[in-house]
């Protein structure tokens, strides 16, 4: 049995993608924007938290689609 390909397997490569941009963009957005301080005001706070969204929706249907058969 070989590897499933198809267009969830791809949902969840663009969502593991889409989580290591977003976790990236959003810690160093914090980091250099506000000399350290987390602000929940900022934009990058938002990238973070989608970034974390994506990231437990990719392992959830990562899971869902190991355990099809």
């Amino acid at each position: 049995m070989g590897e499933p390909t198809g267009p969830s397997t791809h949902l969840v490569s663009a969502l593991r993608l889409a989580a290591f941009g977003l976790l990236a963009l959003g810690f160093s957005g914090w980091v250099l924007d506000d000399s350290g301080e987390v602000s929940l005001e900022s934009p990058f706070t938002l990238a973070f938290g989608a970034g974390v969204a994506c990231a437990l929706a990719s392992i959830y249907l990562g899971i869902f689609l190991a355990n099809r058969d």
